[in-house]
């Protein structure tokens, strides 16, 4: 008896689902039509955005060597194209280096205002070095107190910039005059293990070099290998953004000038 029960019962059962399909299976063969063409299409923006990604970091870097070879023009180029249609971390990193590319033309006051707009980024990192390298290219043209007020928001005890903040206003001193009190500073900086590295051996032999020369001016020290490091962004957008680094290199004898980092 329970073989014929279970018969009537899968026959019931069929003929709801062939009664179900009557009704529903157009609808549901255009659902699964539409849920095939929706991962098909996902899938077709995914690979033509990697694709438009990977030319995009093409030309960023071809760009990047323009500029390390000197060819500044070729540089500005490529880099406001990438920032006028590049995705927003490809954009924001060309406009960086854009600014540089414009300063080695003589463009200082476009790489300026550019750096302001980098300024208002929501991009903490991004901002901070913008506003870093907008003070060491104002400074030399600049009183102390504009640049100053510019570094401020990076003064905070528990902010990472804070030591490259009081490197900037220890070569305004020295530019102003105060010796000593840049001295000081730049002791300062040194001795504090909070420090990166690089930024405490600098500001030790500044701090060295200045003492052992009293007489030095300002244009003699810069000569020596004493200017302001001039921070450069970092080159790949794929990377979180390093803090500015100084290229040169200064003469024999001279403390060295590398790269201002934040800890």
């Amino acid at each position: 008896m329970s073989d014929i029960f279970q018969e009537v019962e899968e026959d019931v059962r069929r003929e709801r689902y062939e009664q179900i399909w009557k009704k529903y299976g157009n609808h549901i063969m255009a659902a699964c039509a539409l849920l095939v063409i929706g991962v098909a299409g996902y899938q077709a923006w995914r690979n033509y955005d990697l694709s438009q990604r990977q030319k995009t970091s093409d030309v960023f870097r071809t760009a990047v060597q323009s500029a390390q070879t000197g060819n500044a023009p070729k540089a500005e180029t490529d880099f406001a194209a990438i920032a006028q249609s590049a995705p927003s971390g490809y954009s924001t990193l060309a406009k960086l280096h854009l600014a540089s590319a414009l300063l080695a033309q003589g463009k200082r006051d476009q790489s300026l205002a550019l750096l302001r707009e980098l300024m208002a980024s929501s991009d903490s990192i991004i901002a901070n070095s913008a506003r870093l390298r907008l003070a060491w290219i104002m400074a030399d043209a600049s009183p102390k107190t504009e640049i100053a007020t510019l570094v401020q928001p990076l003064t905070a005890n528990d902010d990472p910039w804070r030591f490259s903040a009081a490197e900037v206003l220890a070569y305004m001193d020295l530019k102003e005059g105060a010796r000593a009190q840049a001295i000081a500073e730049y002791q300062k900086l040194a001795q504090d293990n909070d420090a990166p590295p690089n930024l405490r051996q600098r500001a030790g032999g500044i701090a060295e070099y200045l003492k052992a020369n009293p007489d030095e001016s300002i244009a003699g020290a810069a000569a020596a290998g004493i200017p302001p490091p001039r921070p450069a962004p970092p080159t790949l957008p794929s990377l979180a953004p390093a803090a500015p680094a100084t290229p040169a290199a200064p003469a024999a004898g001279a403390p060295t000038a590398p790269g201002t980092q934040p800890k």
